[in-house]
């Protein structure tokens, strides 16, 4: 850099013959030519003058500034003959906090930028450490190191020898590819040698895109033995890379993976996948597939797709890819503005029970929608547009082969107003019309056309109370009646097989589980809310309701039982209980009206304290044949996980069937994370069950040296302690 050298010659001009600063602080700064860059150069220490052979040298605590670089030293003697800086130790150089190099001496030329260290110690992007006797760094921006150690673990005066190590006869830093390029490499961990390599290509601590191996990817399961993955990382420019993830196993399993992606200033799309060959399926190949995308469109439109498919009923839940009982895609463009929402949906979906015949399920959908609000007489007027249609394979008459189109126009209107002695109103309005369209199911007339008008009036009082100790309650009665006029046909069923009753939905003008038999009928719905919270960090929320209906909720087999009921629903009794020390527990239970027996149950029990962090949840379903439940379900989770200050952390957990007296699942895994080494083991069960037909056990392990690459060292584990 011609801005340093210049920098130096003037000073040695300057004080040819000038008296020695000894003992004083000396501050030079020199502005650079008027055709040079405008920044200045500065040099201070605490002694500067020139020798006899007319080098100019600075001594006592050297420091020298240029933009991002910045120098400090014992001792500085600039030669401009040779031109070259003849470096004492202890010697910082850094550019930035990127790189930083400490060294006992050096002879750089003038810049900083070129010339020989020794002694020294790099450190890339503050995580990893190359100690090395020599460096060698060129203009070009490439290094020679000789005699290498590199780690970004810790060496401590109490324990020299990192965790891990990787010791090299020599490796060339290439800053422009961001390359670490080790030759005769030898790996080791714990002091003890592991394997050897004759050359060995990482990537800088900070690069996420060069290209080369990925961790590997080891698992044992009882079907497909042990496996092991190299994923290649391929960057494809600047916007664009691929993953090919080879895989083989001792079952004989061989297979392929694959993951695209480009990105875009307003989006990007995924692609990805794999293909395999194993002995559970004969002398066929096997595979899955998915997609996903998002781009911002112009005006607040956005475009989303996640689409998943796979060859066989099986294949996720072998290679451990998903274990959903149904797969789920979609392909939306939608806008969301402040007072207007429109979407336009293609979905599909895809069973994967072995009892589930996918063409007489609705597979695929079609849904447009258009949601604007607008104000109107002190209150929220929206009006509501849409359309959906769904197909099924099958051509069957009956529910096996029903292929549905609908339209619908909604207008719907709600205010609030604070009345006398705090009490609440609000009333409502609204009216739908839809008009479906009905084929292969004689069971109802094409079309069918029905009309809905509903009125609500709602009155809520809170009631609020604060004790001498500072606990505050809240009592808060709720009552709406709605009335309502229905006419028109019964519509078909397809969207709302599975009723609930909970605190989100029990004061619903409509109940947002489905349209197909929506809860629009005359009724009153009624609850009690009351809350405590407690200044010592106590909080408390209880809810009590319930429905009466002028007619049995239509749509539903009156022999079914479900929450909503008939006449009269399920009570219902919601709380949460929770403090500030992290405890939190929710509850949910339904009673029968008629003799208060439990129709359903939901529990969830979560305590974080200190290391430790339970969560246990308790569900309660009975048989339903219309819910597709042969039995009743009562299942029982916990996971337990706890943290040492070693930086392991062990986790354990299992999902008891309490209806079959069997165990559904079992699970234990250890994680251990310092600075520079994260390792993660996973050991599962699934046992036979009514919806498991076969068990299986995998165990995954996953190793990564942090500090390589873009992964960031952990801020846990051991520090050196004095």
């Amino acid at each position: 850099m011609a801005q340093i050298r210049q920098a130096l010659s003037r000073i040695a001009e300057a004080t040819r013959s000038q008296l020695t600063a000894a003992g004083l602080g000396l501050l030079v700064t020199l502005p650079l030519p008027a055709l040079a860059q405008t920044q200045p150069a500065t040099l201070m220490a605490d002694q500067v003058f020139v020798d006899s052979a007319g080098r100019l040298v600075a001594e006592g605590a050297v420091e020298v500034w240029h933009g991002s670089i910045r120098l400090t030293a014992g001792r500085v003697v600039f030669d401009r003959r040779r031109d070259t800086l003849e470096i004492a130790g202890p010697i910082t150089l850094s550019n930035g906090p990127d790189q930083v190099v400490l060294a006992d001496a050096a002879q750089l030329a003038p810049s900083l930028r070129a010339g020989i260290v020794t002694g020294a110690r790099v450190v890339l992007d503050q995580q990893m450490q190359i100690s090395a006797a020599r460096i060698e760094r060129g203009t070009n921006g490439i290094s020679q190191m000789d005699a290498v150690i590199a780690s970004s673990c810790p060496v401590c005066a109490s324990n020299p020898t990192p965790l891990w190590e990787i010791r090299a006869q020599r490796v060339r830093h290439d800053e422009t590819t961001g390359r670490l390029e080790f030759e005769r490499a030898q790996f080791r961990f714990a002091g003890v040698p592991i394997f050897y390599a004759p050359r060995l290509n990482l990537p800088a601590p900070g690069v996420t895109r060069a290209p080369g191996l990925l961790r590997p990817e080891i698992s044992l399961d009882s079907q497909l033995g042990l496996s092991i993955g190299l994923p290649y990382f391929m960057p494809l420019g600047d916007s664009q890379d691929l993953t090919l993830t080879p895989r083989a196993s001792t079952n004989g399993m061989v297979s392929l993976g694959f993951r695209w992606r480009m990105a875009r200033q307003n989006g990007g799309i995924e692609l990805g996948g794999q293909i395999s060959h194993d002995g559970i399926v004969t002398d066929n190949l096997r595979g899955y597939g998915y997609v996903r995308a998002l781009f911002a469109l112009g005006n607040h439109w956005t475009l989303t797709a996640d689409l998943l498919a796979a060859s066989d009923r099986t294949y996720l839940e072998t290679y451990n890819i998903a274990d959903n009982a149904r797969l789920h895609g979609h392909a939306t463009l939608e806008r969301i503005t402040r007072d207007q929402a429109a979407r336009l949906r293609l979905l599909g979906f895809y069973s994967l029970r072995a009892a589930d015949v996918n063409d007489r399920l609705p597979n695929a959908v079609t849904e447009a929608t258009l949601e604007q609000h607008h104000g109107v007489g002190g209150g929220d007027l929206t009006v509501d547009l849409g359309a959906r249609a769904f197909w099924r394979q099958s051509s069957m008459d009956g529910i096996a082969g029903r292929d549905v189109a609908r339209a619908h126009l909604a207008l719907g209107w709600r205010r609030s107003v604070i009345m006398a002695g705090g009490i609440v109103a609000t009333g409502a309005l609204q009216g739908r019309i839809d008009h479906v369209r009905v084929s292969d199911d004689a069971t109802y007339p094409d079309p069918v056309n029905r009309r809905v008008l509903q009125g609500m009036v709602e009155l809520r009082w809170p009631l609020a109370r604060v004790s001498d100790s500072g606990v505050r309650h809240v009592i808060e009665p709720v009552m709406q009646v709605i009335g309502a006029q229905r006419r028109g046909g019964a519509l078909p069923n397809d969207d709302h097989t599975m009723p609930e009753l909970d605190a989100g939905n029990l004061f619903a003008l409509t109940r947002y589980s489905g349209e197909d038999a929506p809860d629009d009928g005359s009724r009153i719905n009624a609850g009690l809310r009351w809350a405590r919270h407690d200044p010592s960090g106590w909080t408390s929320e209880t809810l009590i309701g319930h429905i009466w209906r002028r007619a049995p909720l239509p749509g539903f087999d009156p022999l079914h039982e479900q929450p909503l009921g008939g006449i009269s629903s399920d009570w219902l009794l919601a709380g949460r209980l929770s403090n500030n020390d992290g405890l939190s527990l929710t509850a949910r239970l339904l009673l029968d009206p008629d003799n208060t027996a439990l129709r359903r149950a939901e529990t969830n029990l979560a305590w974080h304290w200190d290391r430790t962090r339970l969560s246990t949840t308790y569900l309660y379903l009975p048989a339903s044949t219309f819910e597709d439940r042969a039995v009743d379900l009562a299942e029982w989770s916990v996971d337990v996980t706890r943290r040492f200050d070693s930086g392991w952390a062990t986790t354990v957990g299992w999902d008891y069937d309490f209806g079959q007296n069997i165990f559904a699942a079992a699970r234990t895994g250890f994680t251990f994370s310092n600075e520079c080494l994260s390792l993660d083991m996973t050991l599962a069960r699934h046992f036979v069950t009514a919806t498991n037909p076969s068990a299986s056990t995998r165990f995954d392990l996953r190793i990564e040296l942090l500090g390589i690459g873009g992964r960031a060292p952990s801020t846990g584990g051991r520090t050196c302690r004095t």
